[in-house]
């Protein structure tokens, strides 16, 4: 299933190719939209070495400030299998609660715009077992998830479809300082990180458009 999701958005992100790109009549718009990906954890130690990618997805309203520079607000979801043949470890899950995010595009006015981007925010992260509950330390006792800030690099491309529409497509790297040995002496309680890639679409609109009412000023 997620796989044909990716694949349509991915042919949509293609069909861009013959359609003009607008960016100056966009400075001072919001967008809503959101992604569908994958990710796959690296770290900690534990996590890294037993993870298999899983489906990821986030909700994002972003806002354009400069021809070349958009802020973007979002909050997600992501989580992977975890192949430690034993059940108390079954997946690990992070959840961006909120990150805030400055992109850069390279260039303006083109087809196919590429941007970098970085940021930082608050992520949930956990590790559950297989009825989907928080695992426990078995030295401590203390369950297997958390709250911490972490930030995050991208680096990907834009492809305008029409004056209010756009497609996306990223590579990510998130790091989650979560490292909390004390709580987790047995594992698990190092630092976390992840790859994700993602394609998406965003839905502009205009912030500063004035309605009508038909009332005299």
């Amino acid at each position: 299933m997620s796989r044909n999701l990716i694949g349509g958005l991915l042919l949509l992100l293609l069909a861009g190719i013959v359609t003009p790109s607008f960016a100056n009549d966009l400075v001072g718009s919001g967008a809503i939209g959101g992604h569908l990906g994958s990710s796959l954890f690296t770290a900690d130690s534990l996590t890294g070495a037993s993870a298999e990618p899983r489906l990821a997805g986030d909700f994002v309203f972003s806002y354009v400030w400069k021809d070349r520079v958009t802020a973007d607000l979002t909050l997600g979801y992501g989580y992977n299998k975890l192949e430690t043949g034993d059940d108390r470890y079954y997946l690990a899950v992070s959840a961006p609660l909120f990150t805030l995010t400055g992109r850069y595009f390279l260039n303006d006015g083109k087809g196919w715009r590429p941007y970098l981007g970085a940021g930082g925010g608050a992520y949930m992260w956990s590790i559950l077992n297989y009825e989907l509950g928080a695992s426990v330390d078995p030295e401590t006792f203390e369950r297997l998830r958390g709250a911490s800030f972490g930030v995050h690099g991208l680096v990907g491309a834009e492809r305008r479809m029409s004056r209010r529409i756009g497609m996306t497509g990223d590579l990510g790297y998130h790091y989650l300082f979560s490292e909390d040995l004390e709580s987790y002496p047995s594992g698990y309680g190092g630092n976390k990180a992840y790859f994700q890639a993602r394609v998406g679409v965003s839905f502009y609109f205009s912030l500063s458009e004035r309605v009508d009412t038909g009332l005299p000023e």
